[in-house]
């Protein structure tokens, strides 16, 4: 949690905007490539939040969010109904959430959090296998037993320093780390108040990871799958490592590579 008087301004500094060219950005602070030699920590960027007290259970747009993103049956009807909300809220969020929060934070209503978007250190303990249970089509279901490491905690808490350093250097106070920080175990909380998905946003990465050799991954360089002539395999399950950011454009990308290469053996 950061300093009261270093609160909203910072907060109010990154949040989304339009560019010179009217696209929208969203600024955050990275951890710089010799932090990450130096400490030993992973790729990670930090980004702030205004926060209510956790106590109060999650908000009423926070709650419709989840229902209307999550609950609702993948009709056309309700994608439309999904749409029109996104429109209505990125509208609210451009005209009148500021002064609004501005309002909530003079009293005293929300603080405002440091929110970590981290990479992840690729853990063999982690695995997407089939269930007994299947779905209604008769399917197995996809069981996922996802596993933290401890270089994830380290990495959190390394940032969570130096940010408290940078602050108190500015006079502005150190920075409140939460207590399951200083915990030597690798397990984390989940705050469903914190944001839209608390933790990871339900990207699986790395199940089918790019290596050199079928010794330490599945496909190659080119998305082939090792021992197979035919087999190729375009998404996100390819990443020897996650990154911290969302991992679309990079799914996107290697699709495309890997069309133009299968067109060009065609040929």
């Amino acid at each position: 949690v950061l300093p009261v008087r270093a609160g909203f301004d910072l907060w109010a500094a990154f949040q989304r905007r339009d560019d010179a060219g009217g696209k929208r950005v969203a600024p955050v602070l990275l951890a710089s490539e010799k932090l990450q030699r130096e400490r030993g920590i992973l790729n990670s960027a930090l980004t702030f939040k205004l926060q209510r007290d956790a106590a109060l259970g999650l908000p009423l747009q926070k709650r419709l969010y989840n229902q209307l993103k999550h609950e609702l049956a993948p009709t056309r009807r309700s994608r439309t109904l999904w749409h029109h909300y996104r429109a209505l809220r990125k509208f609210v969020q451009r005209t009148v959430r500021k002064p609004v929060a501005r309002f909530k934070f003079a009293r005293g209503l929300t603080r405002v959090n440091v929110m970590v978007r981290g990479e992840q250190a690729p853990n063999p303990d982690s695995r997407v296998t089939l269930d007994t249970i299947q779905d209604q089509f008769g399917m197995p279901r996809a069981s996922l037993n996802w596993r933290l490491g401890e270089q994830d905690k380290v990495t959190v808490r390394v940032l969570a320093e130096v940010l408290s350093v940078e602050l108190e250097r500015l006079g502005l106070g150190p920075l409140e780390a939460c207590g399951w920080l200083a915990d030597s175990s690798t397990a984390w909380p989940v705050d469903d108040t914190v944001g839209n998905h608390a933790i990871a946003g339900y990207h699986h990465i790395g199940t089918t990871r790019m290596s050199e050799s079928p010794r330490t991954g599945v496909v190659d360089r080119n998305c082939r799958v090792h021992g197979y002539s035919n087999l190729y395999v375009a998404g996100s399950s390819v990443f020897p490592t996650s990154g911290w950011a969302n991992p679309t454009f990079t799914i996107v990308a290697l699709a495309h590579r890997l069309a133009e290469k299968l067109i060009g053996d065609l040929k």
